[in-house]
């Protein structure tokens, strides 16, 4: 149907002399990229789940691919006033108080007052932790994506304390290297007064005096911003500087808001399956779309995420939907009906698969770190309601978590984030055939900083800093050249310079998440290390002894080829490197703790 009503709008725009404007071509202009070594899109990685995310994805077209992802700044304005409630811990056994607003279980808290529907991998933070700041700004850049949109759409507040953290952070963390994702505000979703003050603040605060503007994302020469200007006056000096200052994108409220030409100017954040198309233009092409993890709507309509009906969770699709994803020796196939459904995102895959159909020029995923919801009387015809999220089914963060969903959500959006983009060629061997790895620096810096009412966060775990690896193998050994930003610590150091390796693409191997063989666990003497090999989990039996070095800041690991079952015919694996692990056994802990290279659950590729 939009086809057909853009091509009698574009014949009636052309009979009457009228011009259209950006119809065709590329409109996308992001801010030069990082020059840094660091190259995510060559790494791999297995989720909890088995599920591999892909490598080597040819890179179709000849248009510019851009992801935003959904992005809160304002838990610290509630962290400040109240205790974290984790609703997923609460209803455990008091499961009839879901729909009593008056239940005990509730402790007369007042209408509106936020909960949690898990607790996330980094506690229940302020975003006014700069260690979190970071640790978010490495985990999106990672996974591919090119900005973030922050949610400023509730009233006047544009949330400047966070604003300043971010950006601050955001800096420093290119300046290590990372391809930090460019910032962008949404704004309420009406053309009113809260609107014309917002945009006057941010004007004031960043944009007019160019505070930041490497970090802005722009769209048509300009810094994006998603909003209504209908409420600034042209003719008005100061207003007609705003207007002038940004590209607008009119946000669109609704789930189920039809397509759009792109003419209108119209972005959607989140939408019902199939999808709308933001931006037809005459050549076929889609200037935005969305992809959301679950949308808090029952029936064609909006609907609290606990209404009795049921919302569209997770696990929910729109008629008899499966997909299948490769777990390093076969395709396995799920559906609804698959166990632990919620687990592997069915609701965000059926919109991915939509989105990538169409190829639009930006895909905006909602989203990253919401975390809560006002608990409410009623609203939309659910008592004791939580509109936006209030469990693990029915919530829309793909940040980590420290409940059932881990990690989860978070290789999903990797994966088809380079589905979307097309990736990197793999490392080549420099000239003496040695491949070079290299990973940033200062990214677990020290913690300490109030978290929700009553909590206080505290760590200082950096201790060898990882900032290059360089690998090579003759018919012996394999060689590991790390090198730290600083001298590397004594050998005596509790859970000191491991080196993990995945041998097998087999997913029935005997190992730990993934990885079959494990350097340096424990018992490092002056100049040897074991290497050992899973049984199983978080259980080794050794297989032999690496020679070692250790001058200044560089580390040198000699690793019997035969102690990895490897011959000099045979030699690919992927690896990582870690330092300062305080869980052992505990994948999660990668996210949090010491240094890690990759990060998370990545590796490089050998």
């Amino acid at each position: 149907m939009i086809r057909r009503l853009f091509s009698l709008f574009t014949a009636l725009m052309l009979l009457m002399n009228i011009n259209i404007p950006a119809l065709t071509g590329n409109r996308a202009n992001k801010n030069e990229k990082s020059d840094s070594p660091v190259q995510p899109d060559t790494w791999a990685a297995v989720d909890g789940l088995g599920r591999v995310a892909p490598l080597n994805v040819k890179k179709c077209g000849d248009h510019e691919r851009f992801v935003g992802m959904f992005y809160w700044t304002w838990h610290y304005n509630f962290a400040r006033d109240n205790t974290a409630k984790n609703v997923t811990e609460m209803l455990k056994g008091n499961e009839s108080a879901l729909h009593d607003y008056n239940a005990d279980l509730w402790n007369n808290a007042p209408d509106g007052a936020p909960h949690f529907w898990d607790e996330p991998v980094y506690g229940y933070y302020s975003d006014l932790d700069e260690y979190v700041i970071r640790k978010q700004a490495e985990l999106i850049a990672d996974a591919g994506v090119d900005f973030i949109v922050t949610d400023c759409t509730n009233g006047t507040a544009t949330w400047d304390e966070a604003n300043e953290v971010l950006f601050k952070v955001l800096e420093q963390a290119k300046a290590d290297g990372v391809n930090v994702p460019q910032v962008a505000f949404m704004l309420p979703f009406w053309d009113g007064e809260s609107t014309h003050i917002s945009l006057k603040n941010l004007y004031e605060k960043i944009y007019s005096s160019g505070r930041y503007e490497d970090l802005w994302f722009k769209w048509d020469g300009k810094p994006l911003i998603m909003a209504h200007p209908d409420c600034l006056d042209e003719n008005n000096p100061e207003d007609k500087a705003i207007l002038d200052c940004f590209t607008f994108r009119l946000n669109e409220a609704s789930y189920f808001a039809d397509s759009t030409f792109i003419t209108e100017n119209i972005w959607g954040w989140c939408s019902d399956y199939p999808q709308a198309k933001y931006g037809c233009s005459l050549n076929g092409s889609v200037e935005e779309m969305c992809v959301s993890i679950a949308q808090n709507a029952h029936d064609g309509n909006l609907a609290a995420m606990n209404c009795v009906e049921g919302a569209q969770g997770r696990s929910f699709t729109k008629g008899l939907y499966s997909y299948k994803y490769f777990n390093g020796k076969k395709n396995v196939r799920v559906d609804k009906n698959t166990e632990n459904a919620l687990y592997y995102g069915l609701n965000f895959q059926q919109q991915w698969d939509r989105a990538l159909l169409c190829d639009p020029d930006v895909v905006f995923v909602t989203g990253w770190n919401e975390w809560i919801a006002g608990r409410w009387s009623e609203w939309c015809g659910t008592e004791n309601a939580f509109p936006d999220e209030f469990s693990p089914e029915y919530s829309r963060d793909i940040e980590p978590s420290n409940g059932e969903l881990k990690d989860y959500y978070y290789y999903q959006l990797v994966t088809n984030i380079r589905r979307y983009k097309g990736t990197e060629k793999p490392v080549a061997a420099n000239e003496s055939g040695e491949k070079e790895y290299y990973h940033y620096t200062n990214n677990t810096p020290a913690r300490d900083c109030d978290g929700w009412v009553g909590l206080h966060y505290t760590a200082d775990t950096m201790r060898n800093d990882f900032k290059k690896v360089t690998v090579k193998n003759d018919s012996e050994n394999v060689y590991f050249t790390v090198e730290c930003e600083n001298n590397i610590t004594p050998y005596t150091d509790r859970a000191w310079m491991r080196i993990l390796i995945d041998s097998s693409p087999n997913p029935g191997s005997d190992n730990w998440e993934g990885f079959e063989y494990i350097i340096n666990r424990d018992n490092a003497s002056p100049d040897t290390v074991t290497v050992e090999k899973s049984t199983g989990g978080w259980a080794f039996i050794q297989t032999g002894n690496a020679e070692y070095t250790v001058n200044g800041n560089i580390m040198t690991v000699a690793v019997p080829l035969c102690a990895l079952s490897m011959d000099a015919e045979n030699v690919h694996f992927n690896f990582k490197l870690s330092d300062n692990m305080l869980s052992d056994g505990d994948i999660m802990d990668f996210y949090k703790n010491g240094d890690v290279a990759p990060g998370g659950r990545f590796a490089f590729v050998y």
